[in-house]
């Protein structure tokens, strides 16, 4: 193997010239540098990566941490990871296990997690005595870290506010509500819709409500016991399957005959659930009852009916993540939260 000392030697210099010459850091007489370059191409020089990035101390990579990459908008969020970090000569690796006993031995210059839970059970664990950069794209998710880590998430609370009006402008009151996790959930999307249902159904707005208790269909009866659970009452682990729930939630929708003209699904992927198991039993899309979900990812495009939908943005998520965490990284300044505007996508899914 050719080595810097090898090509020092062939060209007269200093290891170190050498060094600032194949780096393009230092100065370097333009003839000299133009030389060693030579020298290089000739002897066959390749940098070894692990020893670039040693004494660089930089490996030029970051790490996405997302135990669900088959949902669709993990993979724009990934997407827009690898355009921030294409443009200041990074790559993302991405890794769908969330086994961070294996994390000291990576090569990695900082950390993108997309899950706040699974965020704070590494800050309080792993990551306690391991100050590796991090970074949470989160969905106004009500975690409360124990130590500062900046967060890149989403205006839910007036995402949801946006959509609700929207539906209210179509004429619809009585919304439903579909949700993977227990009615006490604190999240932003059920709150808002909790808000506005207070009003609308009082003493009965847990008729509109779907999710992991009351009349509605036990979405977690078919997962495996897990040793944790998040504070929505849903492991944090487990890889979700929210089409699957969303077809299940029409079952419970329809058994429930609730008067219900609109139904407010808590991403994209149950509502698409929700929408083919509808139609499978006879029912029309926007017809006999409306639709819209949350998130506003690519999967939108290739669909026959399109969804109306928030959009949340994934590519310019994931984007804004890459640019904090490498600003983090390189010692700039940065802010600890920040929060991302939404806006609705018309499909054709509202009457």
């Amino acid at each position: 193997m050719v080595t810097r000392k090898d090509i020092a030697r062939e060209a007269g210099v200093s290891v170190s010239v050498v060094s600032r010459a194949l780096n393009n850091s230092g100065y370097v007489k333009a003839e000299k540098r133009e030389k060693i370059l030579k020298i290089a191409e000739k002897m066959g020089y390749f940098p070894n990566p692990k020893a670039m990035s040693l004494m660089q101390q930089r490996t030029r990579q970051i790490l996405f941490y997302s135990k669900n990459i088959k949902n669709a908008y993990n993979t724009e969020l990934y997407e827009g990871m690898c355009r921030a970090a294409e443009e200041q000569n990074y790559i993302v690796a991405v890794c769908g296990s969330l086994n961070f006993c294996n994390i000291r031995e990576l090569m990695t210059d900082g950390l993108i997690l997309a899950d706040a839970i699974v965020a704070e059970r590494y800050l309080r664990n792993e990551g306690k005595n391991y100050f590796l950069p991090a970074i949470v794209a989160t969905y106004d998710d009500p975690v409360t870290f124990t130590r500062s880590i900046p967060v890149v998430g989403c205006d839910l609370w007036e995402g949801m506010n946006m959509l609700l009006e929207y539906l209210i402008l179509h004429g619809h009151h009585k919304i439903a509500y579909v949700s993977p996790y227990v009615f006490e959930e604190n999240g932003p999307r059920f709150l808002a819709w909790k808000s506005f249902m207070v009003s609308e159904a009082g003493d009965r707005m847990m008729d509109y409500f779907f999710g992991l208790t009351g009349e509605s269909v036990d979405f977690d009866s078919h997962r495996p016991e897990a040793p944790e659970e998040g504070e929505n009452g849903r492991n944090a682990y487990i890889e979700d399957d929210f089409f699957g729930e969303g077809m299940h939630a029409a079952d419970a929708f329809l058994k429930r005959k609730t008067d219900a003209t609109a139904v407010v699904c808590f991403n994209d992927e149950m509502a698409y659930g929700f929408c083919k198991r509808m139609r499978e039993l006879g029912r029309r899309i926007p017809q006999d009852v409306s639709v819209v979900g949350i998130d506003g990812s690519y999967v939108g495009r290739y669909v026959e009916q399109p969804l109306t939908t928030l959009s949340t943005d994934p590519f310019g998520h994931g984007k804004k993540c890459v640019e904090i965490l490498l600003n983090m990284i390189n010692g700039r300044e940065i802010r600890y939260r920040t929060k991302l505007p939404t806006r609705i996508i018309e499909g054709s899914t509202v009457s």
